[in-house]
């Protein structure tokens, strides 16, 4: 066991080791960029087809589909635009599935027909 445990450790520190196989010359002559990002109002609204995309994310991935727009929310500089149309998809989607189960397979959807169990005065 401890043959295998120092193999793992020097694997893991022998895989770190760099090596230039070029001259490589230390100089301090750095040159700084900043790099300034100008956004327009423009910049922050989505367009028709991205729109149309993030309800088709949402309609097609279900609650996947509202997870991966939560996180392009936090992530992106666009505000509240990607959450609320893959949510309308999402909307569309409980709608959808709870047709299909309605029609095709005659059964309430999300334990609707247990409403009357749950209330005493029902």
């Amino acid at each position: 066991m401890k043959k295998i445990f120092y193999i793992f450790i020097f694997l893991i520190f022998q895989n770190n080791i760099i090596f230039a196989s070029f001259p490589v010359n230390n100089t301090d002559n750095l040159s700084k960029f900043e790099i300034t990002y100008q956004t327009n109002d423009d910049d922050k609204k989505l367009t028709k087809k991205q729109k149309i995309a993030w309800f088709l994310i949402g309609l097609a991935g279900g609650i996947y589909g509202l997870i991966i727009a939560l996180i392009t929310n936090l992530t992106s500089k666009k505000k509240k635009q990607q959450f609320k149309y893959a949510l309308f998809g999402f909307i569309g989607f409980l709608i959808l599935n709870g047709l299909i189960s309605y029609y095709i397979f005659d059964e309430i959807p999300y334990g609707l027909d247990e409403i009357g169990k749950i209330f005493i005065l029902s």
